[in-house]
């Protein structure tokens, strides 16, 4: 659950991070929005890294933001019938239903995070496009050093004591 949990995490970050990386978007800081995966801003933050954006591309970004957020929306109920899914298949012991489930949500989710960088990387002049490839296999090379926490800073093993 605490897996599905930070990938819809993820999804929102990417959706809304990537905007407020170059806009001035929510404060930046402790315990200010915008904090996420990869510190403040998450993934879109780690993506920009070291790019200066136009105004035009910034705009874009923000069409971009909007978009991720109404198809977030749209997929709300289905995202969270599945998480329910993966919850119960938990809960009576079926561990093969629930990683098979969390596969499937983690691929979606990957390819709306691949989808959502190709979008950004079209608009890069090839000098930002250059800066935005390497920031990319500096955040995959991550995420692979953790491949069950998808690079949250915490080695594969057993899960921390529950919190209930």
């Amino acid at each position: 659950m605490r897996k599905i949990a930070l990938l819809v995490a993820l999804a929102v970050a990417v959706g809304t991070g990537v905007a407020n990386a170059q806009t001035g978007g929510p404060p930046m800081g402790r315990g200010g929005r915008g904090r996420g995966p990869g510190g403040p801003g998450g993934p879109a933050m780690m993506l920009l890294r070291g790019i200066t954006l136009t105004e035009a591309q910034k705009a874009y970004l923000d069409t971009l933001r909007g978009q991720d957020r109404a198809a977030m929306e749209q997929n709300r109920e289905q995202n969270q019938a599945v998480m329910e899914k993966i919850r119960a298949a938990r809960e009576s012991g079926d561990t093969t239903t629930a990683k098979r489930l969390m596969g499937e949500q983690r691929a979606k989710m990957d390819e709306q995070r691949d989808k959502q960088a190709a979008a950004i990387r079209a608009i890069l002049t090839n000098e930002q496009q250059a800066q935005f490839d390497k920031n990319l296999a500096e955040m995959k090379e991550r995420e692979a050093q953790f491949p069950g926490g998808r690079g949250r800073g915490r080695p594969p093993g057993p899960p921390p004591p529950s919190q209930d």
